[in-house]
């Protein structure tokens, strides 16, 4: 879909929000593989995710009565949503209008695969690293993945890519990584359907090698690449990313976009989808048609967006991190 600048002068809001989730959808398939809470919005800005408390205790054989009544404990987990808008962009009159191309179609465009990448990045990472509501507060603190959710690569010593920013050597992701993610994940008792990875594109390359003739074959082989699903191995429908996570070697978590050190280590993430939520609010685009001190249009765009693990105990949400070598 694109939007035609030459058939409107002003962009419905309706057209606008359906080209930002029509976006969303093909730039990022992993957003399609997590519980849309989208309609649980509370005043535009905060979702709320209710946490069952324990489950009653079972005693064979009763021989005493009455059994002990207890009241079960339910709390919730809430998040809010962030407000992602991209910078102005000014387009002159005569740019429009003496250049071979649809310049403000290009710009529209341009901001909305913008908004579009800068909202899948972050999702992922809000699904690591969570806020969470301190209720004597009132204020939000930070909820991170545990250490004993995320997976160290066992793989030999491996060159780094030092497009990343990285140097020196880390253990490679090998096939074991997955299989240890699939059992971490049975013995919690996660749902084995609907099981997610989304792998760093040079650590899916340490993958494919790991792979023998016959365990490649059957992962081409279920490839499902209109969904953005490039195999499945050990359960995981699996996705491939450029960058996914990163951490330094204090293990602290690296916002999106940040320059990596030589020292940090990149991470995957494997999840399964009732175990994370997404939820859009408000989507506006924003234009100044005929400026006369710019003497043009100018263009920007605004969507709210959030998610997080939607377990406060973190199951069903796991790291496989690079390990340093020895």
């Amino acid at each position: 879909m694109a939007i035609n600048s030459g058939a409107i002068s002003a962009i419905p809001v309706e057209i606008f929000s359906a080209y930002i989730v029509e976006k969303l959808r093909k730039t990022n398939p992993h957003l399609a593989c997590a519980v849309d809470e989208s309609s649980n919005v509370l005043g535009g800005s905060v979702v709320h995710i209710p946490q069952a408390g324990t489950s009653p205790s079972v005693v064979k054989n009763r021989s005493s009565f009455p059994g002990t009544i207890v009241q079960r404990g339910d709390s919730h987990i809430t998040y809010p949503l962030d407000v992602y808008t991209t910078d102005p962009t000014h387009v002159t009159w005569h740019e429009e209008n003496e250049n071979s191309y649809a310049k403000t179609d290009s710009v529209l465009n341009d901001h909305v695969a913008t908004l579009a990448e800068a909202a899948g990045d972050w999702m992922i990472w809000n699904w690591v690293h969570g806020l969470k509501l301190n209720t004597g507060t009132g204020l939000y603190a930070a909820d991170v993945i545990p250490a004993a959710n995320i997976i160290p690569t066992s793989g030999a010593a491996a060159a780094v890519n030092a497009e990343d920013g990285q140097t020196g050597t880390r253990l490679a992701f090998t096939y074991k990584e997955l299989q240890l993610a699939q059992a971490k994940m049975n013995k919690s008792g996660v749902p084995k359907e609907d099981r997610f990875a989304m792998i760093e594109s040079y650590q899916y390359q340490q993958f494919i090698d790991s792979l023998s003739a016959n365990q490649m074959a059957a992962f081409q082989a279920s490839a499902d690449l209109a969904n953005g699903v490039v195999g499945k191995f050990a359960g995981f429908s699996i996705m491939e990313r450029s960058s996914v996570l990163s951490f330094t070697t204090g293990g602290v978590l690296n916002v999106p976009g940040a320059a990596l050190a030589a020292t940090d280590n990149l991470g995957s993430l494997c999840w399964q989808k009732l175990a994370v939520a997404k939820a859009q609010g408000d989507t506006k685009p924003f234009q100044d048609n005929d400026n006369p001190s710019y003497y043009g249009d100018i263009f920007s765009a605004l969507v709210k967006f959030g998610g997080r693990c939607r377990r406060g105990d973190w199951k069903g949400v796991l790291v496989i991190r690079q390990a340093a070598t020895a």
